[in-house]
């Protein structure tokens, strides 16, 4: 049920997350948002983009508000950490804006997506393969960079 609410085949949901090989025979943890790209390219097509991010969080808030009340709670917030590897990190104070501790739809669903942050190298609100494999980080080595305010500049993000 909730895979298929996330889109995800069980393919997608058994494939390992690997990250790059390091000197001295070290691996690298591969990034949460790498890993989960299947997850939210609604097309398929290997380019992820602002409008993708907001189906995915869409889903993701579905998925947790369990009264459907059109607000998570602590409570409900926690189920999204354990459902997603890329929210494992985030704090609800983080989408949490008006400052009530709880977060509405529109709190968690239009939020920046720190991944695009991240990897748009072009500001343009889609990142490409060339994006993921360029010198920002990403797929081709070194460190991811930051996720701009408010954002976590380690893998989390959040």
């Amino acid at each position: 049920m909730i895979a298929s609410l996330l889109g995800v085949t069980s393919a997608q949901a058994q494939m390992p997350g690997g990250g790059g090989g390091m000197p001295g025979g070290r691996r690298e943890a591969a990034d949460p948002f790498i890993t989960s790209m299947s997850r939210w390219d609604a097309n398929h097509d290997g380019t992820l983009t602002c409008a993708e991010w907001r189906q995915y969080a869409n889903r993701m808030f579905t998925i947790a508000d369990k009264n459907g009340d059109g607000f998570l709670d602590a409570t409900e917030f926690q189920r999204i950490r354990k459902l997603e590897p890329i929210f494992a990190d985030a704090d609800l104070s983080y989408f949490d804006d008006n400052h009530d501790r709880r977060v509405s739809r529109a709190e968690f669903v239009d939020k920046p997506s720190p991944f695009i942050a991240r990897y748009d190298l072009n500001h343009d609100c889609r990142v490409t393969r060339q994006e993921l494999n360029g010198s920002g980080g990403g797929l081709s080595g070194g460190r991811p960079r930051g996720g701009g305010p408010g954002m976590g500049g380690g893998h989390g993000g959040f």
